[in-house]
């Protein structure tokens, strides 16, 4: 029974996909345009949007260069979905109300090297010549 459960783990564990990091954001279309107007993300991040409005005019969030298309309607809340695979920076808009925002795509930074333990490989320690 044992041997049973360990290969059904492993075949489901080998099959697992890897996990994407995942950020959910809310914007709030206003009179005076988005809310937040910039918004910061990591690369390969999926993000989900969330979108509504609290003015009774349409109004809709586009984002550039994915296929992002939300209407933005008072009481109701819209939702997408995207991935930002590449560094830099996106607007994010909507043609009829002319409102705009950005979103800054940063680069994730290679790992850390590890640290020794204190104690070990110590830093050699400046003195003056005269306190020796």
């Amino acid at each position: 029974m044992k041997v049973l459960w360990l290969t059904v783990f492993l075949s489901v564990y080998a099959v697992a996909e890897p996990v994407v990091p995942r950020r959910e954001i809310s914007v709030i279309v206003t009179k005076e345009g988005y809310y937040p107007k910039n918004l910061t993300v990591f690369q390969g991040e999926k993000v989900k949007f969330y979108v509504t409005s609290t003015v009774e005019e349409p109004d809709c969030l586009l984002v550039q260069g994915h296929k992002v298309f939300l209407a933005a309607n008072k009481g109701k809340i819209a939702e997408a979905e995207a991935t930002f695979e590449t560094a830099g920076e996106f607007s994010f808009y909507c043609p009829s109300s002319k409102h705009d925002g950005k979103i800054t795509v940063i680069k994730k930074n290679e790992p850390r090297a590890v640290r020794g333990l204190a104690g070990q490989n110590d830093p050699e320690v400046w003195t003056p010549k005269d306190y020796e």
